[in-house]
């Protein structure tokens, strides 16, 4: 049976640090589930940055989950692979995928989950807020938005796990925890704080308190 970590980080660009330089400071901070999403970049360089991230989050006991490029995936022996966009893929593709890989989708609405002909082993739900979101046509979910889709999931006996994700801040916690969230995706709010260790600590720490009692 695949673990999916109730805590997960997923690169961001256009920060003083590099992709490769965020999975390590995240993995080597217990950070387990690490998403390598490189938007707006070649093959040849998603392929390079993933080789070199996949031996530093082996390095620090950390799943690497590569976005949106398969054959990277598997020529780096990456952990995962996440699709952006909730498009069906071949059942033959898939179930090869799914025997190989940990398999997650970005999704914005509950119509989103509904559409889905794959198996995928967890979610994306968002963008919870728009902060930073260069997605203007998604729908921001908020703290409603998730407990109303969770709540319609549960009905119709949904059960993968869904993470909310998107602007997550450490102050958001208390109130997503409740709305039935499996979890966190949490990005560049963790690394632009002062003492960065401390605010993964304290992510772990509420991911805890809030889910794991």
């Amino acid at each position: 049976m695949k673990t999916i970590s109730r805590l997960q980080y997923f690169t961001e660009e256009n920060l003083l640090l590099t992709f490769e330089e965020q999975v390590k400071k995240v993995s080597s901070l217990g950070c387990d589930f690490i998403h390598l999403k490189m938007n707006n970049f070649s093959k040849e360089e998603c392929f390079k940055t993933a080789k070199k991230s996949v031996k530093i989050a082996r390095k620090n006991n950390a799943k690497l989950i590569v976005w949106d490029h398969p054959e990277i995936a598997e020529k780096v022996g990456a952990d995962g692979i996440h699709f952006s966009k909730t498009k069906p893929i071949d059942s033959k593709v898939f179930k090869k995928l799914k025997a190989q890989f940990i398999l997650g989708s970005s999704v914005n609405n509950l119509d989103d989950i509904l559409k889905i002909k794959n198996d995928f082993d967890y979610l994306f739900l968002g963008p919870y807020e728009n902060r930073g979101s260069k997605d203007e046509g998604a729908q921001i979910i908020g703290i409603t938005g998730y407990k109303t889709v969770i709540d319609e999931m549960a009905k119709k006996n949904l059960n993968i796990p869904v993470l909310a994700a998107g602007g997550i801040r450490l102050t958001d916690v208390a109130f997503l925890a409740p709305s039935g969230i499996y979890g966190l995706a949490i990005s560049c709010e963790a690394l632009i704080v002062h003492d960065v260790p401390l605010e993964i600590k304290k992510f772990q720490a509420a991911i805890i308190s809030g889910w794991e009692i």
